[in-house]
């Protein structure tokens, strides 16, 4: 392994913000991330993982331990089973199915980040969450070490799941169930999703969706909308004039924008509709 030091985080993510790690290392397999974690263990580290960074912001003063990158281009196929490692990207994922005729992620086609992630926050769009495709995962839990478990476990409902509130589990590989189908009615359903993606999401420098969308109710980029907010800018920030959930970083902007222009929306949203927005974008905090 190749431990840097003092590594700049604002190159990764999409949102381009975040200060140094004090220690960081890329992995392309699951063996090199089991020894980068033991690294953070033997150091007393924290540490914290990542893939594409697509759902990420860093916080400005970086991040006080290990931050680990995970990315692979490995995967597998059984039958109708999909097995790949967390650090492969959806892009990747979604190619390996349709090469293979395997039919049931078509709404995935042009979903940024990685298998982990998609584990992690039981990520999902068009109709299709992680949970309703999800066979099994390997994890490694903290002094229990590599264990597998069935979707069940993950207790997933709307864009969270149990991993988001247990401490230091990491996700290693997955396996998807899917169903054998014709390529090229996979290949037009695709196509059809990267239209309309094409057609809803807004360019720049943008983390996709902020908040996630209240239960029972209009959307979060409706509701913030209806506040007045659409186009809203508050210095390098600025509220989408064309999707009122995305916050674009205008250029230069930091962390403490991004937090300073989501509690406005949420103050504004919460005296227009009498509803609190709940972020989906997670936010990882430097420790210091």
């Amino acid at each position: 392994m190749k431990i840097l030091s003092d590594h700049d985080l604002s190159r990764y993510g999409t949102y381009q913000i975040g200060g140094s790690a004090d220690f960081f290392v890329e992995v392309d397999s699951e063996k090199a991330l089991l020894d980068a974690l033991k690294w953070a263990h033997d150091h007393a580290l924290p540490y914290f993982v990542f893939g594409g960074a697509s759902n990420l912001l860093f916080d400005d003063e970086g991040f006080r331990g290990l931050v680990i990158r995970i990315r692979s281009a490995k995967w597998h196929i059984e039958g109708e089973y999909l097995h790949a490692e967390a650090g492969l990207p959806i892009a990747y994922l979604v190619d390996a199915a349709l090469k293979n005729e395997l039919g049931g992620m078509e709404a995935w086609a042009g979903l940024p980040g990685t298998v982990g992630g998609a584990v992690y926050g039981n990520a999902g769009c068009f109709g299709l969450e992680t949970k309703d495709i999800l066979h099994s995962a390997r994890l490694w839990i903290p002094y229990s070490g590599v264990i597998e478990k069935s979707t069940d476990w993950f207790e997933y409902c709307y864009r969270n799941s149990k991993l988001k509130h247990t401490l230091g589990i990491v996700v290693l590989s997955a396996i998807f169930k899917l169903k054998k189908s014709d390529s090229s009615s996979i290949s037009n359903k695709m196509k059809k999703i990267r239209v309309e993606r094409m057609r809803k999401q807004p360019p720049g420098l943008s983390t996709g969706s902020f908040f996630k969308n209240p239960e029972g109710c209009k959307s979060a980029g409706r509701l913030i909308e209806e506040a007045g907010l659409k186009g809203f800018q508050k210095g390098p920030v600025q509220i989408s004039p064309y999707h009122a959930n995305f916050f674009m970083n205008l250029g230069g902007a930091r962390s403490k924008d991004i937090h300073a222009m989501a509690e406005y929306v949420q103050k504004k949203v919460k005296a227009k509709h009498g509803i609190e927005l709940e972020r989906e974008v997670i936010f990882v905090p430097s420790g210091r």
